[in-house]
This record gives C-alpha cells, structure tokens and sequence, in this order.
C-alpha cells in the first residue's frame, strides 16, 4: 500500500507551551506520523478516536497534517501513547480491509462487465432469432 495508506508513528514529541498565555490544564504531546495521511483513512480515524476517547475521558485526539496531536499527564504518558499508536494500527487494519473490500468490489463487476460483453457477442452471432412459425 501506498505510505498515504498505511500510517505509523516515528516518535512522540512533547510540546513545550512553558510561558505561553494560553495553555490546556494538561500537558500537549504529539505523534509525529511517518507522512500525512488520506482524507479517508483520518475519517476511520475519526470513528475509531471517538470511540478511545469515549471510554478514557479527557483524552482528546486531533490529526494535523502529519502529526497527531493529544493531551496526557506524565504518570499515563506510556499507557496514552500504546492507546494512539493502538488507534492508528487499528486504523490501518480498517482502511486496509475497507480499500481490499472495494477493489474486490470493483474487480467483480468488472468480470461481470466482460463476462456481459462475451454474452452479448454470442447472443449477436445468432440475431435474428428463427421465427418458430416459419
């Protein structure tokens, strides 16, 4: 798959916002993505965020460009960062199966599309059909 595709982390980076007028109750960090992904696979994203940060309130996540930004205190760093990267492997496996589902899709009418075509053919070589009554 093309890496627009299938997206992993490089790194996190804690975001310093020390003396900045306004900063969030908790603690900024990003994950630096190993390129920015497709409008469709942030929407699987988007989906399976939602339901991460519906069973571990406060935490909030948001993709800009090629990074993913999220808050989190230092005692839950780790376990926070294992649910990001756990999101977006998820992710993958989902736009993957989504885009595998589609082409399958895809391929299937168009053996259709051929297989109507050598009908056609067939059904062509022998028009006129008799008339019965003749």
């Amino acid at each position: 798959m093309a890496s627009r595709d299938w997206i992993e982390i490089e790194s996190f980076e804690a975001i310093d916002d020390i003396g900045q007028f306004d900063q969030p109750d908790i603690p900024r960090v990003e994950a630096i993505l190993a390129g920015s992904p497709e409008r469709e696979w942030q929407q699987f994203f988007a989906v399976r965020a939602h339901a991460l940060e519906q069973s571990h309130p406060g935490l909030r996540m948001e993709i800009l460009a090629d990074r993913l930004g999220f808050h989190t205190r230092v005692a839950t760093l780790e376990e926070t960062c294992r649910l990001v990267n756990d999101a977006v492997q998820g992710t993958n496996h989902d736009y993957a199966a989504q885009k595998a589902a589609e082409e399958k899709r895809i391929a299937d009418r168009d053996q259709e599309v051929r297989d109507l075509i050598a009908r056609v053919k067939s059904f062509n070589a022998d028009w006129p059909p008799e008339d019965p009554t003749e």
